[in-house]
C-alpha cells in the first residue's frame, strides 16, 4: 500500500508506520463502496455487509477522518470535499492491494509444454479448451518430445514437461502421477490375438520404438515407453507414434502403449489392442516435471492438476 511519507526530519523521527497496526484496512474498502454508492444499503450490498454493519463502519470513518465523508443533499447524499479528494487515490491503493495478492495469478503469454505424442493425443484438446477457460489470453504451444528439456524449463522456454526424470536437480519438482495400464496394438489379424500370447512371447514379432521416447541419458527427461516395449527378435525405430500405427496395421509388428492412447489409435487406424495372457504386461507410468519458479502460479498449477486428472482419469 502507498503511504505518504512526511517530508521533513522531524516528521521523519515522529512517523511510526506501526500506527497502520490500529487502523482496519478492511474499511477502506468499505469506503471505496461508501463513495462509489452514495448510499449506506447498495454500499453494503457491494461489500456484502448489512446495512446496520455499513453504518457502523461509516460512523468509524467520519471518525477516523474527523470529516463526514458523505453529506446529505435532498433525499440523496454528495461527497465531502475531503471524500471527493481521497477518491481517486482509494482506487489506486485498492488496485495496488489487489495486485499484491494476486500476483500469482497474472496470466502468461503463452503456455509450452513438452510432451510424448502419443500422450498429445489425449491432452492437446481438452488442455486447450480448459487454458481457453482459466486463461485467455495465453497462447498454449504444446511442443512434441524431450529434447534438452530440463534447461528449457530453466530458462523459461519450457513451463511444463511430461515425461519421465530418473533424477531432477535442485530447483526442479517431479511429479509423479500414478501407474496406467498398458495395451498392446497390433493388425486385426495378428496371429498373437489367436495364439493366448504372454508378454515374454511377444518378442517373436517385430518391436516398434518411438524415437522420440528413447532415453538418450541421464537425468535427462524422456517418455517411459521404452521399460514396456517387448525385446526380442527385431526392433524398428520410428519417428512418432503415427508412423508406428501405420506400421503395425500392415505389419505383424506389436506397439505398447498406454491404454487410452491405444484404444484412441485402435479407433482412428482400425487396429486392435489386447492384454496379453498371464496379464503380465508392464505398466506405464509418467510425470509431471517444472521448474521451481512456476511452483506457485497458481495458473501454472491449475494446469498441471488438470493434466494429471485427465491421464489418470482416461
Amino acid at each position: 500500500m502507498r503511504i505518504a511519507m512526511p517530508a521533513s526530519n522531524r516528521e521523519l523521527e515522529e512517523f511510526d508506520d506501526s500506527n497502520l497496526s490500529d487502523i482496519d484496512l478492511n474499511l477502506l474498502v468499505t469506503l471505496s463502496a461508501l463513495l462509489r454508492c452514495k448510499n449506506v444499503t447498495h454500499a453494503g450490498r457491494d461489500v456484502r455487509l448489512s446495512q446496520p454493519a455499513t453504518s457502523r463502519a461509516l460512523g468509524r470513518l467520519r471518525k477516523m477522518f474527523d470529516d463526514p465523508l458523505l453529506v446529505k443533499s435532498d433525499r440523496s447524499f454528495e461527497l465531502s470535499p475531503l471524500a471527493r479528494s481521497i477518491e481517486a487515490k482509494l482506487v489506486t491503493v485498492l488496485e495496488d492491494v489487489y495486485d499484491i495478492f494476486n500476483e500469482c495469478r497474472t496470466e502468461p503469454d503463452r503456455f509450452a509444454l513438452a510432451l510424448p505424442d502419443h500422450q498429445a493425443l489425449l491432452l492437446t484438446a481438452p488442455l486447450s479448451a480448459y487454458l481457453r477457460q482459466i486463461s485467455p489470453s495465453t497462447v498454449f504451444l504444446p511442443l512434441i518430445g524431450h529434447n534438452n528439456v530440463m534447461p528449457r524449463l530453466e530458462s523459461g522456454e519450457l513451463d511444463l514437461a511430461v515425461g519421465r526424470a530418473d533424477d531432477a536437480p535442485p530447483g526442479f519438482f517431479c511429479r509423479t502421477l500414478p501407474v496406467i495400464s498398458s495395451r498392446c496394438l497390433v493388425s486385426r489379424d495378428h496371429p498373437a490375438l489367436e495364439q493366448r500370447t504372454s508378454f515374454a512371447e511377444l518378442g517373436q514379432f517385430l518391436s516398434i520404438r518411438i524415437g522420440t521416447a528413447y532415453q538418450t541419458g541421464f537425468g535427462e527427461v524422456y517418455d517411459g515407453l521404452e521399460a514396456i516395449r517387448p525385446r526380442g527378435r527385431e526392433t524398428l525405430t520410428v519417428p512418432d507414434v503415427q508412423t508406428a500405427a501405420r506400421l503395425v496395421l500392415d505389419t505383424d509388428a506389436v506397439l505398447i502403449l498406454p491404454h487410452c492412447s491405444a484404444t484412441l489409435l485402435a479407433e482412428r487406424y482400425g487396429l486392435a489392442t489386447f492384454v496379453p495372457h498371464r496379464d503380465d504386461i508392464p505398466d506405464y507410468q509418467i510425470s509431471l516435471i517444472w521448474h521451481e519458479r512456476c511452483h506457485r502460479n497458481s495458473i501454472h498449477a491449475a494446469i498441471r492438476s488438470k493434466i494429471a486428472s485427465l491421464i489418470t482419469d482416461a
